[in-house]
């Protein structure tokens, strides 16, 4: 074998190990990938779990909610304070959601539950008259404007329903 061929072999095996390599990066940035995304959706779990635990440790928590969503008005001062940190929390952690999901890094399937829980929410008598005129510049106005074009959903019955055992009316 001649100095030219031992070049070309070493040529070729050069080429064939960047290429390796190349494949074992992308491996590596796909899988990384995967795992922050899986990251961010346990966050985004761990993160509904904390502000609903202190409801299912008090339910006056989660009556004063119903009422003050349903009419501010309705809940009294106490009721109202409540359901303004407990929303507050809410709609910060669904600002959060809808910016991951933006980012593709929720996926749509998971993004369709938090929009419309955020939805039902959001197009509630007592968020829209009184809390989020109140409280939307604490949010992103790329955020606000979202909501701004969102309708209510049809597919979710109100907590009023729920806590009192309402049946779900057929469609």
């Amino acid at each position: 074998m001649d100095l030219q061929t031992v070049y070309l072999v070493a040529q070729i095996f050069g080429s064939f190990s960047v290429v390796i390599s190349i494949a074992g990066l992308i491996l590596t940035v796909r899988n990384s990938t995967k795992f922050q995304k899986a990251v961010v959706v346990d966050s985004l779990a761990t993160a509904i779990t904390s502000i609903n635990i202190p409801c299912t440790e008090s339910p006056a928590l989660g009556m004063a909610l119903s009422k003050a969503v349903t009419n501010w008005e309705s809940a009294s001062r106490e009721e109202r304070v409540m359901a303004n940190f407990f929303l507050f929390s809410f709609f910060k952690l669904l600002e959060n959601a809808w910016y991951q999901q933006r980012s593709n890094v929720l996926d749509h399937a998971q993004w369709v539950g938090w929009d419309m829980m955020l939805r039902k929410y959001f197009h509630s008598d007592g968020v829209q008259k009184v809390w989020w005129p109140h409280r939307r510049h604490s949010y992103s106005p790329d955020f606000q404007a979202y909501l701004a074009q969102t309708t209510p959903p049809d597919e979710l019955g109100s907590l009023h329903e729920i806590f009192e055992a309402i049946p779900k009316r057929s469609a």
